[in-house]
């Protein structure tokens, strides 16, 4: 069927059956009821059955379920009417017989007016059985993720248990023998927690990585610091540890962060793992000269690449580091510099043409909307949150760097050079959606007796800008910043807030519409976190699910804060 077809099958289908297949389609209904307020009356709107009529060729399932329904009868005319015309003159013989057609034409009355009110009961209960589907899987996903997270700090419980019982038999007097017998060997990490001798224990990196991503920062610490002081845990297992110990450290911005991912390097090295050596020492380059700890950790790493034949693959990992790192690739350069001529093919030259933003660059991929792409329009399609075409550019670029790597490090300097929150968006190991409450951010106030000086409410354009540009720079996209339609009145900047609009940057409801509901729906959609200030207990169960983040901003940068 055609749009215009499915336009006129839309508007006489019945509108609050059309709104219970939606429920299943989050995508679909996020998309068409972008600045309406989502319901059974939004769809009797045109612009809302256009945009519905124009997604149903792209959802098969959907256009299949509305095919199956029946348009909404013709009205009855009324049997009121019928009755109210004068009866015929009849003897007095057939008043009986009049009396008892009148009696059936009642009783049909009260029986079609029953059946009305069944089917209505029964619509009510289908909707009712879909809004329990829709919130029974949101309930089994968040309970899913609460026992893996039980899991890991049970495991880590577990092991650090282990180990305060190892040092307490220690350090506790030996008993005095009875007869000459052989001691037992210590117990190993994976033997306190019953899994078998020799296994590498590669689960406990893993599991203090999952509590570092929920947040738990101080307790990883504390777990890696028990752990490494172990000396019977596995090579590859205490290497991993010391990773994660360092990342931690380095993420909180420790002294001793530098020190301890040398000591990553050195764990990692002593494991032949190649790369994860490479980035340890990467982490530990904070000062524009190596130093000669790190220079003798980089002979290692570079002796270890050479007796595995994979100083190629090293060599395409120091090329990687150039727009991603420029400063401790800078550094590294001269590392490699002093390591003799030996390896000063792994050091890349400069590139000697420069790509200009425009310039096309054809992708290895068979996507067509990023076959051929510039620079300027993946900046543009960052802005816009057009995360379809970025994922499609990410793995075409991911290509592009294995076959042509000088080709892939132009286009990625030329991406830095228009916006590097755009770069790292495009070159970040992963990605997670984020919603921001524009109109919250922008009227935040930092200094609360600035909120007293001032006469009249104002809102700040550079503190929007200022949050997505963090957000997209620690791996967030796509921002989707939505906000009131008031808050063009209360900006200054009127013009960049109009360009904001146009390039899609910022998403405006329509006038005399709150962007609440709106905020909802996408972190639903998406099932992205909320930044706002707000709290969403003042917004009933339609926020439950839903993971806010708290915000402040200062003259040192932005803070999220997890609720």
């Amino acid at each position: 069927m055609t749009t215009d077809e499915w336009r006129e099958k839309l508007a006489a289908l019945p509108s609050k059956e059309i709104h219970r297949l939606l429920k299943n389609e989050p995508d679909v209904t996020a998309k068409i009821s972008t600045g309406f307020r989502p319901g059974a009356e939004t769809l009797k709107n045109p612009i809302v059955l256009k945009r519905l009529a124009e997604a149903l060729p792209n959802n098969p399932k959907l256009a299949e379920a509305l095919e199956g329904l029946e348009p909404t009868p013709a009205p009855l005319a009324p049997r009121s009417a019928d009755l109210s015309l004068p009866l015929p003159q009849r003897p007095e013989g057939t008043q009986v017989a009049a009396s008892g057609a009148g009696g059936r034409v009642g009783s049909d009355e009260k029986l079609h007016m029953k059946l009305k009110e069944l089917r209505a009961a029964l619509k009510d209960k289908d909707t009712q059985l879909a809004q329990q589907a829709v919130r029974l899987a949101q309930l089994e996903k968040e309970h899913a993720a609460t026992l893996a997270e039980r899991d890991s700090e049970r495991l880590a419980r577990e092991a650090v248990a282990a180990k305060l019982e190892r040092e307490r038999r220690r350090k506790a007097p030996d008993p005095v023998p009875v007869a000459p017998s052989r001691s037992a060997p210590p117990l190993t990490v994976a033997r306190a927690l019953g899994a078998p001798q020799g296994e590498q224990a590669g689960w406990v990196p893993e599991a203090l990585t999952r509590l570092l991503l929920r947040g738990h920062d101080v307790t990883v610490l504390a777990l890696s610091h028990e752990l490494l002081t172990d000396e019977t845990l596995p090579v590859a297992a205490r290497a991993g540890i010391q990773g994660v110990y360092a990342f931690t450290l380095e993420s909180l911005g420790a002294p001793e962060a530098p020190e301890q991912c040398r000591a990553a390097t050195d764990a990692f090295l002593s494991a032949g793992q190649l790369l994860e050596a490479g980035e340890a020492l990467r982490r530990s380059l904070t000062k524009n000269t190596p130093s000669a700890a790190e220079r003798a950790l980089l002979q290692r790493l570079l002796a270890l690449a050479e007796r595995r034949g994979e100083l190629e693959t090293l060599g395409q990992w120091v090329a990687s580091q150039r727009n991603t790192h420029p400063s401790a690739f800078a550094c590294l350069g001269k590392a490699l510099e002093s390591a003799g001529k030996k390896y000063a093919g792994l050091l890349p030259t400069a590139s000697k043409a420069k790509l200009a933003p425009d310039a096309m660059v054809a992708l290895p991929t068979s996507a067509k909307s990023v076959a051929s792409v510039t620079a300027r329009q993946l900046v543009t399609a960052v802005d816009a949150g057009d995360g379809a075409r970025i994922t499609k550019a990410r793995a075409g670029i991911a290509a592009l760097r294995t076959g042509n790597p000088s080709l892939a490090e132009a286009l990625l300097e030329a991406i830095g050079a228009l916006s590097a929150p755009a770069l790292i968006t495009l070159t970040a190991l992963r990605l997670r959606p984020v919603i921001v409450d524009a109109s919250n951010v922008a009227r935040h106030i930092a200094d609360p007796l600035a909120a007293l000086v001032a006469k009249k409410q104002t809102a700040s354009l550079a503190q929007l800008l200022q949050l997505r540009e963090f957000l997209l720079s620690h791996g967030f996209f796509p921002v989707l910043c939505i906000a009131d339609a008031n808050l063009r009145h209360l900006v200054s900047e009127k013009a960049l807030y109009v360009s904001l609009v146009e390039r899609h940057i910022i998403r405006e409801t329509l006038p005399g519409t709150s962007a609440d509901e709106l905020l909802l729906t996408e972190a639903h959609a998406h099932n992205a976190p909320l930044i706002t200030n707000d709290r969403l207990a003042d917004w009933g169960k339609q926020a439950e699910g839903i993971e806010r983040l708290g915000f402040t901003v200062h003259k040192n940068g932005i803070c999220l804060l997890p609720s």
